[in-house]
């Protein structure tokens, strides 16, 4: 709650020493690549948010905070590669995401004008940042949705060793994520802006999806949760719920997450032409 606070103060004093405060939306689409997605666009779910930017500190930089809400999924019986079909995992997750993203315009754009100096139709940009991500994965149980990372599905949270022999801990469901990306940004009005925008999340985890390493032993698993055991090993394989999958890949560790948003921006200008007095 205190860095909420402090975060809205330093929002507040932005929009005293700016001359463009934009307020607005996101609109689009989303979507997750990991191990049980591997194709962009495919498997995209609805995403909107809210967007605070100024033009601090220059004409062609702008700063911009947003909030964006996200729905995730991916189903190995989508993939289309065969032996993510018999492994038969799938997952969804709601994504909070939350932060700063500073935006660099290829030609000088000022929100709501058209300026002689300037194309008429706006101009092209990049953005990146750093950000607070909040996912929950979610598998589904007996016509049920359940969380996953309570159950540990791959033994995390429980005395159960790997095969390396290792306690895994529980993984956070709170992250950084870096998001990069293009757009493309026009006047509509006099205070009114409309941007399209397409923009990478890198993460630093390979359980967005709860998928990432090795099966666990599945009768010591069961032993301690017969839930996580029918989670973690949902295979379509004869093998069931037995030591025969202990140790085997379940996913791929070596390579993070990663999820992608496209969409549009609405934006509306706040205290045009405005000038801070001289002292």
């Amino acid at each position: 709650m205190k860095n909420l606070f402090l975060l809205l103060t330093f929002i507040i004093s932005l929009t005293s020493i700016s001359q463009v405060n934009e307020f607005g939306f996101f609109s689009g689409a989303g979507y997750y690549i990991g191990d049980l997605n591997k194709s962009h666009f495919s498997q995209q779910d609805l995403c909107f948010g809210l967007v605070y930017k100024t033009d601090f500190p220059n004409e062609r930089v702008s700063l911009r905070f947003h909030l964006m809400y996200n729905k995730l999924k991916a189903s190995d019986i989508k993939s289309g590669i065969e032996s993510q079909i018999y492994r038969n995992l799938e997952f969804k997750s709601e994504v909070i995401e939350f932060g700063p993203i500073i935006e660099f315009d290829f030609f000088n754009f000022h929100p709501g004008q058209n300026h002689t100096d300037q194309p008429d139709f706006g101009s092209p940009y990049f953005f990146a940042g750093i950000n607070y991500m909040r996912m929950n994965p979610k598998g589904k149980s007996g016509g049920e949705w359940v969380e996953l990372q309570p159950l540990g599905t791959e033994g995390q949270g429980t005395i159960l060793k790997d095969i390396n022999g290792k306690v895994e801990k529980y993984y956070s469901r709170n992250q950084i994520v870096i998001p990069f990306g293009i757009g493309l940004k026009m006047n509509i009005s006099h205070h009114l802006s409309f941007s399209l925008e397409y923009g990478m999340r890198k993460t630093f985890t390979d359980y967005f999806d709860d998928v990432s390493g090795l099966y666990p032993d599945l009768v010591a698993l069961a032993a301690f949760s017969p839930e996580a055991a029918q989670m973690s090993d949902k295979s379509k394989y004869p093998q069931g719920l037995n030591d025969s999958s202990y140790g085997l890949q379940r996913g791929d560790a070596s390579n993070k997450d990663w999820y992608a948003v496209s969409g549009i921006i609405l934006t509306y200008e706040f205290f045009k032409d405005v000038v801070c007095p001289k002292w």
